[in-house]
């Protein structure tokens, strides 16, 4: 059995954005990611002007956009975060209980 297109796909403001609207940082999805820095400036460029315009996920309220706001949560500790159990060999599921943030 041959196999179809064995290079990877090159990254996309899709898959920035992707990981942004999740709240990764810019720093954090560049490294994800495997950016430069020219390409990952121009997908951050291209991000804020989308959520600039409306155009950021729907899904969250509006303050997880707000850097200040995430700046102030992140100096008194940080977020919780959802458990996460496995399913099968690739999966996982958002479950409870909640956990705190790693005390510094």
């Amino acid at each position: 059995m041959q196999r179809e297109n064995t290079k990877p796909r090159p990254i996309d403001g899709q898959d920035y954005a992707a990981l942004r609207q999740t709240g990764t940082s810019p720093a954090r999805t560049r490294l994800q990611l495997g950016l430069e820095a020219d390409p990952a400036r121009r997908f951050e460029a291209l991000f804020r002007k989308r959520a600039a315009r409306g155009a950021g996920d729907r899904q969250l309220p509006k303050f997880a956009r707000h850097e200040a706001h995430v700046a102030a949560v992140l100096a008194a500790g940080g977020f919780w975060a959802f458990s996460e159990r496995r399913i099968g060999k690739d999966g996982a599921a958002v479950c409870l209980p909640m956990i705190p943030p790693p005390k510094a």
